[in-house]
């Protein structure tokens, strides 16, 4: 009767080993709404998704969508819903608009530009970013579509 307890005891605790898996952050399946919205947007696409969450409570859900277009990495980003929120796409220095890095050449001189980036926003308005180093600290600068500076933020 004890090894037969014994031998219950192991296969239960057994079981229970194999059903607590835990899955890394990394591995996000998105709702169906959003993945038949990315394939619909990007065809033929293969994304990484990713989480977060936003919002003042962070409650509200944003499934990131990271995928090589080809010539460059994309960023899409979608609600729960599948409703796209923004899209970034990695460009060339060369790419950015003639004020911007006029603007950069004045007001950061000596700096060197770490990144660029063109974004669309849900309702199909362009910015760019531009990502350099000043003081050890990472700056975004964020431009309008014709170059016009809008604003900087310091990032992590």
């Amino acid at each position: 009767m004890k090894k037969l307890f014994l031998a219950l005891t192991i296969l239960y605790g057994a079981s229970m080993i194999g059903q607590t898996e835990v899955k890394s952050d990394k591995e996000v399946v998105p709702p169906v709404a959003v993945t038949i919205a990315f394939q619909k947007e990007f065809t033929g696409k293969v994304p990484t998704w990713t989480k977060d969450y936003e919002g003042e409570d962070s409650d509200h859900i944003r499934y990131l969508a990271k995928f090589n277009t080809g010539t460059s990495v994309g960023l899409a980003v979608y609600d729960n819903n599948g409703m796209l929120k923004a899209y970034e796409l990695a460009i060339a220095r060369t790419e950015l608009p003639k004020a911007a890095l006029s603007y950069i050449q004045k007001n950061y001189p000596g700096q060197t530009i770490r990144e660029a980036a063109r974004l669309i926003d849900g309702n199909n308005v362009i910015t760019y970013e531009v990502g350099i180093v000043k003081d050890r600290k990472f700056l975004d600068l964020v431009f309008d579509k014709k170059g016009g500076f809008l604003e900087v933020t310091e990032k992590d």
